[in-house]
């Protein structure tokens, strides 16, 4: 697919960005959407306001009950689901071409008019309360907040607070709360909607004019970028979760750059070489050759939106393998550290990304995700072209150099959660 050729850019609201691309697919819509509204933008005393009040939009809206809602997309065989992010309150649906004014007029009314019931918002609360209990036992995920809120300060995007604080956030928050952030932030401003499959701009530019020429304009922006984790050093942290049959692990560090940085994609290259499927380095020698874990992989995350982000190395052993498994890893990242990767291997997963971003076009589903992402970022559509052959630029001077110049092996924060052998 030829993005810059084949969607096509609308603003048909002040406010309202469209991008709609025709496919293949007969009589079928997928959509999605989002507008500045996420964990960001909630007190800063409770950062689950923003995410219960995404969640409540389909409890019920001034003219329709959660049932109504309900009855009405299976009618039509439609889906309409709410999500947030840290920035963003995000929406993804599908129907036939046919019901699209019915499913975008549902849309409208959600969005426009959530009637944010009591009753429905005790439920959700214990809800997800129910959810952040579990979670306490879970050792990956407890790993991973240990190890976010020890690379970056209370305030920053990336910082993660406890499961216990998220349980106490969620039981605070009361429908005044989700009334006042709804009132300051719900609207038109950057809203953007994509859609992709059987679908005419026209008509949906129409939908969308004719259902949110009403609502509000809000001048919200994102201001994250002045923000820095915090310097990095040699830091080891254990998380004691009693009887668990299995330890997850994160080692890594903040390296300061995010997406758009001339380094990115050199650096996110040498960490996939490292660690990013099954082929790469640690798959086949910590796992496939020495047999001492579960699953391990390497990943870099939160770079979005001006986000100084940060590499990490995720593994699961059992407890009487842990100490053999850490060092085994840490061999491995040391090795890449010094020596870096070859050609055979930056060719292999070139082939492996670019091909991966292909197939994940084949699906009105991934073209939608892929527009709504890019949208977000503010970047224009001719970007999704260019990247297969961003990636297929990258020298390997270029990705052992940021390997070099953003990893310190001396500098690793190492946090571990489960039930260690005594």
């Amino acid at each position: 697919m030829k993005f810059s050729k084949q969607v096509v850019i609308s603003t048909p609201l002040e406010g309202m960005t469209t991008h709609i691309v025709s496919t293949g697919v007969k009589d079928v819509v997928t959509f999605a959407g989002s507008f500045l509204g996420g964990a960001q933008f909630g007190p800063t005393s409770n950062q689950k306001v923003s995410v219960l009040m995404a969640a409540m939009l389909d409890k019920g809206t001034q003219s329709k009950n959660k049932h109504e809602i309900s009855n009405l997309l299976e009618d039509v065989g439609a889906e309409i689901s709410f999500s947030s992010t840290r920035h963003h309150v995000q929406f993804t649906g599908s129907c036939l071409k046919k019901d699209l004014e019915i499913v975008i007029k549902l849309l409208g009314e959600q969005l426009q008019s959530p009637s944010l019931p009591n009753d429905e918002l005790v439920i959700l609360k214990n809800r997800m309360i129910g959810v952040l209990e579990q979670s306490k036992e879970d050792t990956k995920k407890q790993a991973l907040i240990g190890f976010l809120s020890s690379l970056y300060p209370e305030k920053h995007p990336n910082h993660r607070i406890t499961t216990k604080q998220a349980i106490e956030q969620t039981k605070k928050v009361s429908k005044k709360e989700l009334k006042s952030f709804y009132k300051k932030y719900y609207g038109l401003g950057q809203f953007n909607f994509v859609a992709a499959g059987d679908v005419n701009s026209g008509q949906i530019n129409d939908l969308l004019e004719n259902r949110f020429n009403k609502w509000e304009q809000k001048k919200t922006t994102i201001n994250d970028l002045l923000l820095g984790g915090h310097p990095s050093k040699a830091n080891e942290k254990r998380i004691n979760i009693t009887d668990k049959m299995s330890l997850d692990m994160y080692i890594g560090q903040a390296v300061g750059i995010d997406q758009d940085h001339e380094d990115y994609y050199a650096l996110m290259m040498g960490i996939y070489i490292l660690g990013g499927n099954f082929s790469a380095r640690l798959m086949q020698t910590v796992r496939d050759e020495q047999g001492l874990t579960y699953g391990i992989g390497s990943s870099m995350a939160g770079t979005s939106f001006g986000c100084d982000g940060y590499w990490n190395t995720w593994g699961t052993f059992s407890p009487n393998l842990f100490e053999k498994g850490k060092n085994a890893t840490m061999d491995q990242i040391i090795k890449w550290y010094n020596s870096g990767v070859d050609s055979n291997e930056l060719e292999a997963k070139k082939t492996t990304i670019t091909g991966s971003y292909q197939v994940g076009m084949d699906t009105t589903g991934g073209v939608v995700a892929l527009l709504l992402s890019n949208a977000e970022r503010g970047r224009g559509v001719a970007y999704l072209d260019q990247y297969p052959e961003k990636i297929t630029r990258l020298s390997l001077d270029q990705v052992n150099r940021a390997i070099k110049q953003y990893i310190d092996p001396k500098k690793l924060t190492l946090v571990s959660a489960g039930s260690f052998k005594q």
